[in-house]
């Protein structure tokens, strides 16, 4: 294995995303550190079968908080080769 191909397998991350209420098995990949969570909620919005609409929005949690879309799995995890979010529905205020 190359340096490149080393360099490159490490900057990837395992994600992870659980949706309590859905009948699907957890949305999982395998994505790199600069990927934005924006990218990885619409992919896990996408395998759950969810929109938003004018009453509910869906966000990304990390440890109990919400999981900014600007922010890239590098930020969020920092070193860790895998993490975990779980997908929140979220009621609008209007």
């Amino acid at each position: 294995m190359t340096q490149l191909e080393t360099s490159s397998k490490k900057d990837t991350k395992t994600v992870k995303v659980t949706f309590a209420v859905s009948p699907r098995g957890p949305y999982t990949a395998t994505e790199p550190g600069g990927t934005t969570i924006a990218t990885v909620l619409a992919a896990a919005k996408k395998h759950f079968r969810v929109v938003d609409d004018p009453q509910f929005v869906y966000v990304l949690a990390f440890d109990g908080q919400d999981a900014a879309g600007d922010a890239t799995l590098d930020d969020v995890a920092g070193d860790a080769r895998h993490v975990k979010f779980t997908l929140v529905k979220k009621i609008t205020q209007g």
